[in-house]
Parts: structure tokens; sequence; C-alpha cells
């Protein structure tokens, strides 16, 4: 079984007040519901929450490379996934995410992540806006040293009452048969508003198959979270031969 880091953040008054970003950073109501939801899913079918943070808990530093001076080695990097829930935005070739406590920056940027080289960090999940180049996923291929999806979106992700359930959808989902990637694309998808969720992966030279892919075999498309199927072997990045995405809108 896995084991599980859960961390969100809904309210933002202290990085208002310090002027972190000049527009934005509004409270939301629903991420709790969203991070809840995937924690109890998740605790039900016997994986282990190791990490339970929130709000002015929940730093930048959880999530940077130790050998950048971050703590992800004992945070992100210390499970098997790791899910947050925070804004989210892409510039300059990096995701960047909104904290409401500097310890160390008020903003976490994605140019210091390296997942899988610890403890082995498996599944990235990250509900926030804007947190994938869909137009140049090649940009996110240093956060993998390991890690076998970072599953995000590509445009925004909705903050209102009818996702709160999103969370328990897609750990239902994970613990029903599910690869992960479908798991998230489908459980983050909403009736109401417009989601757009997105997820990449790093593949090997064996399922490039000379430029003719063999799908049903790639990370992304046949990863399953730990006792739910198949769990596919890290591929390093001196392995790493081609990337993969997939998204959906709803």
């Amino acid at each position: 079984m896995a084991q599980i880091g859960i961390e969100y953040i809904e309210h933002f008054a202290a990085a208002r007040a310090a002027g972190v970003i000049m527009n934005g950073g509004q409270d939301v109501s629903n991420g709790s519901d969203v991070a809840e939801g995937l924690r109890s899913a998740l605790e039900s079918r016997g994986h282990t929450i190791k990490l339970h943070w929130i709000e002015t808990d929940v730093f930048e530093v959880d999530m940077r490379d130790q050998s950048l001076g971050g703590f992800d080695q004992q945070a992100a990097d210390a499970v098997d996934l790791f899910f947050i829930c925070t804004h989210g935005g892409y510039e300059s070739g990096e995701t960047i995410l909104l904290y409401d406590r500097k310890v160390d920056d008020w903003l976490g940027h994605s140019s210091k992540w390296r997942f899988g080289d610890a403890c082995g960090l498996e599944w990235l999940l990250i509900y926030g806006c804007h947190t994938i180049n869909r137009d140049n996923i090649v940009e996110h291929l240093h956060l993998f040293n390991g890690l076998h999806l970072f599953c995000g979106a590509y445009d925004d992700m909705h903050d209102c009452w009818t996702i709160d359930d999103a969370g328990e959808d897609t750990g239902n989902n994970m613990t029903s048969g599910d690869d992960v990637a479908d798991a998230w694309c489908d459980g983050v998808s909403d009736w109401w508003v417009d989601n757009h969720p997105m997820v990449i992966s790093v593949e090997n030279a064996a399922t490039y198959n000379g430029g003719n892919p063999d799908w049903a075999n790639t990370m992304i498309a046949s990863d399953h979270l730990w006792g739910h199927g198949t769990t596919h072997p890290d591929i390093k990045q001196s392995d790493a031969y081609w990337m993969s995405s997939i998204w959906s809108e709803g």
C-alpha cells in the first residue's frame, strides 16, 4: 500500500498583506473538501496518511529539493503520492505555487523541484490553475528523477461547490482499478465548471517502439496506485527517452 501526503491552503490573508502578488490570491472555499475527500478515500482502502498539513503549516520548502536548500526528503519526496491544493500559475518556464507563510518563500518554484531521488515520490497531484505547460512539456523534465506522473492542469481549475467531491472521486477511481492518470482526469472533471486536468510522464525507449509507441505499456496509460493494478518501475532521468501527456476538459 502507498504512503500519502496531503497539503492544502484555503486562506491567503498573509500573502495578500505582504503584497506577494499584484492580483488574485483570493481565499477559496472548497480546497479542503477536495483534499480531505482524497485523503478519506485512500485511507479507507488501507493507504497510510504520512503527512497531513494545512494552511500555515504548508511551506514552500516541502517541495523544494534538499540539494537546493529544501525539505522534500522529509515531505513531498518522502511519500508515494503527494497532493497539494493551492493557487498555481505558470511563468518563465516553471510552475509557481502560492503559500500563506514565508518558509523560506511565499512562492514555490518548480525549477527547484526534483522528485523520486529520495524515498521516491511516484505521483505528484496539484489541484491549482495553470500548473503544466501543455505547449512544451519538456520544460517539466527535470522534475522526473523517478517520479512516475505529474497530475496537474493546463488551464483553470475551479473553486465552487460542485467540485467538493473531486478528491473523493479521484481516490475512489484509483482504488477501483483505474490507472492514476485516468483517475485524475476523470475525478477532477466536473459537470458544472470546466476544469482542465492534465497528466505528464517520462517514458523509456522500449515503449517508444521505434516511433510507434506501445501505449498500453507506458507509464501514463497503465501505472496504478500500489495494490490496485500494475505499478511500473521507476524511470530515472538517465533512462528517460520520451515524454507523454494526456488532458481533458470538463
